[in-house]
Order: structure tokens, then C-alpha cells, then sequence
């Protein structure tokens, strides 16, 4: 590829709107280009971007890496013509119903290139921000005596390969838990636009809205007996504990949501918040809303100084969060205005409804798995991934009866997984790509054209180059040194070329490798000897 006759540009400066350096660095080293995006509920606009010639030959290149890692599993690709937002795994599964009938056919795998419009990120950082963003999709199939093992031994090879996929971008991921047996793999990043709830010393790592926190046991302290307590003033549980000279761990909260006029209460350690993902899976929907004081007002209830004691049976659902059971002796609202409850104990003195999983973890907090602390960290997802799971698509086993099909999926972000390489891989002077996702090889930077032999030389190692499977860019253009290897330096490619009047006079070529301040002079054999450090693609 000459860089002479190449679309896209390189720019001095990134785009006042880019904040990443992954998104600045792309744009102005010619491998994206931000268009004009779709307006969106909140007036912001959505990202969309062009992937110019570089940016499309880094796709490739990384679609060449998943292909390769996920060559054990012999996935047979297939393209789905079903809607741009389809669940590849639903697709997969409708297909295998159709084409798979016997236990001869499987274990199987397929697999999929798609573009997918993503819900709106709560970063909109460049590629990580993209409302259409280029997927790889695996889909597991299979099924044995009705029970998912086939599918299940397929997904450890393939997050095995996954693994290794991120591995050879040199990306420090991160699997986390996210219900359901699902993992999804994650990039930590400050600027990331979802949580995760991690344990350095086990490794435990969830979606901060699927994260557990292990509760201390029920302290060893005798009931006392319930008595009320004027507090006036006190509707906030930071006032009541000022009054009452108490931790804020010593007290109930009481939260109250509703939807469609049904009233929740969620009863939850007072220095605790309830966590909005975690909520919406008890209430089966998104669409909540804090209850009103009327709809308070009809169970029995009354803001700021609310209890659980007293409320109107049937006309209320009450939740528990596991926090209320490492305490004992507790103080909580006595459903009249400036008064409050000490001494309420469960279940003496009130009974939950349900128990549920509602707080929001928080650094700090002592791990499920070993106890130890907990950290909360900003990431983004890569891929997602559905755990086996059984479907209404049947199979012959081998006596002839009638089996469930067991299907697994994951899809992979290309999108941002190249974004994500460049987040990692860079320097003041521009991107520098790890060999392996590399969307090309070599940079060859021919100084002094004007000359004939100087030409004649650069031409031939282009040539040459290319012969041996090594993808190039050459930077033909009629420019000053300093500008050539400055867009070298900023395209970030693993080894930089050079021909100049003096390779031709002295027959050794320079080297540098943009992970690396050296610059060598290489004869024909140490040549060779360095692009073979390059590897096969």
C-alpha cells in the first residue's frame, strides 16, 4: 500500500471532541473519522464513525487473530439475514432447528461477522462510544442425554481462546460474573462506562449490579424491647444518627418505589444505597418511580420516619436486603411524623415478605468468596457472553430420542477491541501496535526519491517485502524527513523501514522498531533475521 494514493490523512491536532487518547490518536493517524451522528433522547448525539482504509485493514487484521484462535473449535461461518439488532444466539439456534438432527452433527460451532447498533454509552468515548460497532459472534452448539455438556465443554475452549485473543493484543481483561452464569470480559479503564466490584487478593471480579458482598454474622447481643423516641426534625438518617448519637449502621432505612401504583418497600441498612440495577431485576422493569406520599399515605406510611412495623398487610410488598441481618437492636422510623423505633429486631418484631440482594456494593466491602476487600473500578465490556442454556430446537440421540439442543454464545466488540489496543499502546508521538493486531507490518519511509538509485532501492524492498507475506505501507510521498517519520511514529506500525542516499551507499537499511528508542543498520542477513521477529499472519 503506497501512502502516497492512501485515503485518509493524518492531522496535526485531534478533534476538540475527542478525550480518549485511543480516539484522538485514531482520528489523526487516518484510521477513523467521526460522521455526523443520530440525535439521541438526551440532545447528545451518538457517535458514528467511517473506518478509513488503515482502520478497515485493523479490523481485518483482528478478525484474522480471532479466526486463527478459534480455529480448535472448527466454527463454520454463517451469515444470518435477520434484523441489524437480532440475539445471534436465538439466530443460531433457529438455524441449528432447521438444519441439525442427530447427535452425529454435534458438538458445533458458528459463527458470525455482523454490525450491531449498541445502546448509548454513558462515556461516548470514541470507538467505545459508537452506536454501530462491528461484532464477531460464536454460537455453541450442543446437547448430550439432555444435559449441557457439549456446550458447556465448548465454552471452556472458547473463553480459552478468547483469552488468548486478548492476550496477543496484550490487554489486561478482566472476566466478571453478570447473573445467570454469565461472563462477560471486560477492559478497566477510568473512563469506562459500566462498574465492576473486583477482589484483588481471590480474583473474584462482577458486574458492580450482579456483585455480592459477604454480610457479618448477627452480633451476639441480647434483644432489647422496642420503644419509641421523639426525633424531631430528624427525616434523613445523617440527622437522625446526629441526634441519637448513633452509627449509621445501627439504623433501618426504609425505600419506598412503585410501579403502576404497586408499592415496594425495600428495607435496607441506613449507610446503605440500593443498587438501581439489582432493583429493576425484583421489579421486573426499569420503569420505577420513588412512591408518592399519597401512595405512602395508603399503606400506612409516612416519609422520612417510615418502618416496616405497622404497615398495611396487602397492600405493600416488603423486601429485605441481607444487610439487616448482621445487625440486631435496630432503629428505624415509628410511621409518625418526628418519631422513631429503637430495639427492632427480626424476626420478633417484623417479618419480610421476601429476602432479596439490594445493595449497592462498595469499595471496601469484604468479598463473598474470601472476605477480603473489595474495589470498585470503571470499565468496558469486550465481550458478552451467554452461558448454555437449553432451547426448543430437539435432536436424535443415538437410541432415537428426542433431545434438547443446548446453545452458548458470545459476541465480541471489534469496535472496541481495537480501540482498546490503542488505549493501551501508545506514547507521545502516537499509537504503537502490538505485532499481532497490527493492521499492517512494516512502515518503509524512502527519503531522497529525487535520487535514481535511491528509487531503484525502495521500490525493490517494497517488492521484496511484499513477496515474503509482510503487508507494508510505504510512505512514497515527496515530503521532509521529519514529516515522514512523524506520521511513522503516529500510525504506530511494529517496525520502520528506511532507504536514504546513505543505504545506498553503505547497503544497510535502518531499523527501528516503534517499541524501541534504537535505530540499527541492518545488512541483508540481520535484515531477514528482524522480520522474522514478525511472525507469520
Amino acid at each position: 500500500m503506497r501512502l502516497s494514493m492512501l485515503v485518509g490523512r493524518t492531522l496535526r491536532q485531534p478533534p476538540a471532541d475527542a478525550h480518549l487518547p485511543s480516539h484522538q490518536l485514531l482520528v489523526r493517524a487516518g484510521y477513523v473519522r467521526a460522521l455526523d451522528a443520530r440525535p439521541v433522547p438526551d440532545g447528545h448525539r451518538a457517535g458514528m464513525f467511517a473506518y478509513l482504509p488503515l482502520g478497515l485493514l485493523a479490523l481485518r487484521r483482528l478478525e484474522g487473530l480471532v479466526r486463527r484462535e478459534l480455529a480448535p473449535l472448527a466454527a463454520q461461518e454463517v451469515a444470518l439475514s435477520a434484523s441489524p439488532d437480532a440475539d445471534a444466539v436465538a439466530g443460531f439456534a433457529g438455524l441449528a432447528r432447521r438444519e441439525v438432527d442427530s447427535y452425529r452433527q454435534l458438538p458445533a460451532c458458528l459463527c458470525q461477522t455482523a454490525t450491531r447498533p449498541m445502546p448509548i454509552s454513558r462515556s461516548r468515548a470514541g470507538l467505545f462510544g459508537a452506536s454501530l460497532r462491528p461484532v464477531f459472534e460464536l454460537g455453541a452448539l450442543g446437547g448430550a442425554d439432555g444435559t449441557p455438556y457439549a456446550a458447556t465443554m465448548i465454552a471452556g475452549q472458547a473463553t480459552a481462546a478468547l483469552d488468548r485473543i486478548l492476550a496477543a493484543c496484550d490487554l489486561p481483561a478482566v472476566w466478571a460474573g453478570a447473573g445467570d452464569g454469565e461472563q462477560r470480559l471486560y477492559l478497566v479503564h477510568p473512563s469506562g462506562d459500566e462498574s465492576l466490584a473486583r477482589c484483588p487478593a481471590c480474583g473474584y471480579a462482577a458486574e458492580r449490579g450482579w456483585a455480592a458482598t459477604a454480610w457479618p454474622a448477627q452480633p451476639d447481643e441480647p434483644e432489647q424491647p422496642v420503644g419509641e423516641v421523639a426525633t424531631p426534625g430528624c427525616n434523613t438518617i445523617a440527622a437522625l444518627a446526629q441526634f441519637l448519637d448513633v452509627p449509621t449502621t445501627r439504623t433501618l432505612k426504609m425505600v419506598f418505589y412503585s410501579v403502576a401504583g404497586r408499592v415496594t418497600c425495600v428495607v435496607i441498612r441506613g449507610d446503605r444505597a440500593v443498587d438501581e440495577a439489582k432493583l429493576a431485576r425484583l421489579l421486573g422493569t426499569g420503569r420505577y418511580y420513588a412512591s408518592l406520599e399519597d401512595e405512602l399515605a395508603e399503606i400506612g406510611a409516612v416519609g422520612g420516619y417510615a418502618s416496616p412495623i405497622g404497615l398495611r398487610a396487602g397492600q405493600v410488598r416488603v423486601v429485605a436486603d441481607p444487610s439487616v441481618r448482621a445487625g440486631a437492636n435496630w432503629i428505624t422510623g415509628a410511621n409518625r411524623p418526628d418519631y422513631h423505633l429503637r430495639n427492632v429486631n427480626i424476626p420478633r418484631d417484623f417479618t419480610p415478605g421476601e429476602w432479596a440482594d439490594l445493595a449497592l456494593v462498595e469499595p471496601g466491602d469484604p468479598c463473598p468468596r474470601c472476605e477480603n476487600a473489595v474495589t470498585v473500578e470503571e470499565a468496558f465490556r469486550l465481550v458478552d457472553g451467554q452461558a448454555p442454556r437449553a432451547t426448543d430446537a430437539e435432536y436424535l440421540d443415538d437410541a432415537g430420542r428426542p433431545q434438547p439442543l443446548w446453545v452458548a454464545g458470545w459476541r465480541l466488540d471489534l469496535g472496541r477491541l481495537l480501540a482498546a489496543a490503542v488505549e493501551q499502546h501508545y506514547d507521545g508521538y502516537g499509537i504503537i501496535w502490538p505485532a499481532a493486531c497490527a493492521p499492517l507490518d512494516v512502515h518503509l519511509v524512502a527519503l531522497d526519491l529525487r535520487e535514481e538509485k535511491v528509487a531503484a532501492q525502495a521500490e525493490a524492498l517494497y517488492e521484496r517485502l511484499s513477496a515474503s507475506g509482510l503487508a507494508v505501507l510505504y510512505d512514497d510521498r515527496d515530503l521532509s524527513a521529519g514529516v515522514k517519520f512523524a506520521d511513522a511514529d503516529l500510525i504506530g506500525l511494529p517496525l520502520r523501514l528506511t532507504v536514504s542516499k546513505r543505504s545506498v551507499q553503505d547497503g544497510q537499511i535502518e531499523a527501528k522498531w516503534r517499541h524501541s528508542a534504537d535505530r540499527l543498520r541492518l545488512d541483508d542477513g540481520a535484515l531477514a533475521a528482524e522480520l522474522a521477529k514478525l511472525g507469520a499472519k
